[in-house]
């Protein structure tokens, strides 16, 4: 077996790294935000867009779907079984009040 080799991938972070851990998310006004990890309590990201899309195609061995949330009371995306079966749990604990894609 070889040797694992990093290599880069489409995308990044534009500007300066703002120390330590950062966050990064588009909100929905459509703009790239990026703050400190100790600062990214109090952003709802709940309310941004998902990370990715969840593309669907002809032959895929998955199959992208939508959790109606009870939390929420909107759809959240998944992708794999495992992720349904967190985000159902998510749903129907009542310490939970909010859940992000």
């Amino acid at each position: 077996m070889g040797e694992a080799t990093l290599r880069p991938v489409s995308g990044g972070v534009v500007g300066d790294p703002l120390g330590e851990f950062e966050v990064g998310y588009v909100g929905l006004d459509d703009i790239e935000h990026r703050m400190p990890l100790t600062d990214a309590w109090s952003v709802r990201f709940e309310r941004c867009y998902p990370a990715r899309r969840f593309p669907q195609y002809k032959g895929q061995k998955h199959f992208p779907v939508r959790w109606w949330t009870e939390t929420m009371g909107h759809h959240v995306g998944y992708e794999p079984w495992l992720e349904r079966d967190h985000l159902m749990l998510l749903d129907f604990d009542p310490a939970v009040v909010a859940v992000a894609s």
